[in-house]
């Protein structure tokens, strides 16, 4: 269910990072016809992601030898790497190196003798043990030939691995692996967690004389091995060299075509990650070359474009992280799944309580002032604690007004009274005009503006007093009362609501309180005070408002 709202999230921060990368990258005509190469090769032609990063390494090698300007080198690393690369550098003689950093031929030996045999060893004992067929020997075979050719980082990687998983070997399905290169953007390290969740769920499928679980664990940390260990090898054979061949243009212009050509197969995961999770069908096109799938506009699923739309407008509009981003997704993706498990009619239910729980939820009143000064003080911690325990308070009193006309209502006869809208009426006339004198004639009162702000200060203890000091203020307050018993009134909703209504109603209130408060904090503290004083007469007047409403009501039902 979480997935549901998560892929087209994780679809959103790989066209960010591709837009970001692109704008570092491309800054050549050279850079864009490479990423534009390659993208038209992996995406309308099917080819892998290998041919084309070596075919750009080539361009670019070649473009080097003969002194060609158009892809970035030196400047080009200088800008990724953070350190001056080129000409202009300052030399690093081989003699200034220390003496354990040298290459020397018998140091390169023993390393590369003790990687590879950490390696292979284990892949050739599997393949000589369990033969070819075996799925543990596909494994170490099918992630080693990834680790020896791991260029263009991990959207590219990840594809590779997926593709092989789903259609040579048939480990996974399409929504598996989609699921799995959903997973893998949850932490760092989306290559180790994607191609560990390959092995485990391989292995689990093709357990043979093993128990199911024994072999996924297996799988799992076969995977994390074979793909480890070649690593260290690299980094032992190469790390030596890059001091003396940093200044090198030729290497620096090669790196520089291959990142253009990385850039173009991680557009084409982007769009065939976006097509897969956004559209249910697609039209397999080939022919003169050709091997692509075009998806079926008609099939496009509402919720997930509607979610990828959200998680966009997000992100490169009000620049929210990847974090909040992920999880505002994957609550929206469990609304399709509750509508089916609730039913439309406790969704009208829900969404009437968010309505009510908005209507009422202003905050106003000396526990507002107080929460709208300390998030200008920056506590944000104390804020959000006071808001949590607010909406609690305003959920407790909505369920008690529940209670109280239907339960204790129902039991006793003469309290059956509190259910008419004649009873009502009045009730909510007098107290709002009260309410409305008291609030006019009174001065807000609230904490000294401080002009320097505090750091953040997390306590626990702290935040708790503030939440259970909000929480008592909203129960105790008699304004809430009348106000939920107004809005409820001109709703309509009536003592027989349930959970759903309430899950909605809280909703509504905790988000009315946060976006004001973030709202008028940016306004500023004085202007926040007066806005709070009028919406306080504004809900009184709500509340004679609805006194009115329920008059009518009753003059309807007397036939008046």
């Amino acid at each position: 269910m979480l997935l549901y709202g998560l892929k087209p999230a994780i679809l959103v921060i790989v066209i960010e990072a591709t837009i970001r990368v692109g704008r570092q990258v491309l800054r050549t005509r050279l850079m864009v016809v490479l990423a534009a190469l390659a993208f038209v090769g992996t995406f309308f032609f099917n080819l892998s992601f290998v041919p084309v990063v070596v075919g750009a390494a080539v361009i670019g090698f070649c473009a080097a030898l003969v002194g060609s300007s158009a892809l970035p080198g030196a400047a080009l690393a200088q800008d990724v790497y953070g350190a001056f690369i080129g000409p202009a550098a300052e030399d690093i003689r081989q003699d200034d190196l220390p003496d354990h950093t040298r290459p020397t031929a018998g140091r390169l030996l023993r390393v590369g003798a003790f990687w590879l045999a950490l390696w292979f060893v284990p892949v050739g004992v599997l393949v000589a043990a369990l033969g070819l067929d075996n799925v543990f020997s596909q494994i170490a075979m099918l992630f080693s030939k990834m680790a020896a050719l791991s260029l263009g980082g991990p959207y590219a990687v990840n594809s590779y691995v997926a593709l092989h998983a789903v259609e040579p070997y048939g480990w996974l399905t399409r929504e598996q692996a989609l699921d799995g290169l959903a997973l893998a953007e949850l932490a760092p390290g989306p290559v180790i967690l994607f191609q560990q969740f390959v092995g485990f769920l391989a292995a689990y499928r093709n357990p043979g004389m093993l128990p199911p679980l024994a072999a996924a664990t297996l799988g799992g940390l076969l995977s994390v091995w074979v793909i480890s260990i070649p690593p260290f090898l690299w980094i032992s054979l190469v790390g030596p060299f890059i001091e003396k061949f940093r200044n090198n243009k030729v290497i620096n212009t090669t790196l520089s075509a291959v990142t253009g050509g990385v850039l173009g197969v991680v557009l084409t995961f982007a769009i065939r990650f976006g097509t897969r999770t956004i559209f249910t069908e697609s039209v397999p096109i080939s022919g003169f070359g050709l091997d692509f799938s075009l998806p079926t506009f008609t099939s496009a699923d509402p919720w997930t474009l509607a979610i990828a739309i959200v998680a966009g407008i997000a992100m490169f509009r009000f620049g929210l992280g990847m974090v909040a981003t992920l999880a505002a997704s994957c609550a929206i993706g469990t609304i399709p799944y509750l509508i089916d498990a609730i039913g439309l009619g406790s969704l009208r239910s829900g969404l009437l309580g968010f309505v009510a729980g908005a209507a009422i939820g202003f905050p106003a009143g000396p526990v507002a002032l107080w929460c709208l000064h300390l998030r200008i003080q920056q506590r944000r911690a104390m804020a959000s604690a006071i808001i949590a325990g607010s909406a609690i308070g305003d959920l407790i009193v909505a369920a008690v007004f529940f209670v109280v006309t239907d339960l204790f209502g129902g039991a006793i006869a003469s309290l059956q009274v509190l259910k008419n809208p004649l009873f009502q009426g009045p009730i909510l006339i007098l107290g709002g005009i009260a309410l409305l004198f008291i609030v006019s004639r009174s001065v807000l009162l609230g904490l000294p503006q401080q002009a320097q702000t505090r750091d953040e200060q997390w306590t626990y203890a702290g935040a708790g007093l503030a939440a259970l000091i909000a929480l008592s203020a909203s129960v105790t307050h008699p304004e809430n009362l009348l106000a939920i018993g107004a809005v409820f009134a001109i709703l309509g909703i009536g003592s027989d609501s349930g959970i759903t209504l309430l899950a909605g109603f809280f909703i509504g209130t905790a988000l009315t309180w946060f976006s004001t408060i973030e709202l008028l904090c940016h306004l500023g503290e004085k202007q926040g005070r007066q806005i709070m004083l009028r919406v306080m007469q504004s809900l009184c007047l709500l509340c004679i408002a609805a006194g009115f409403v329920q008059l009518a009501r009753a003059a309807n039902l007397l036939g008046i």
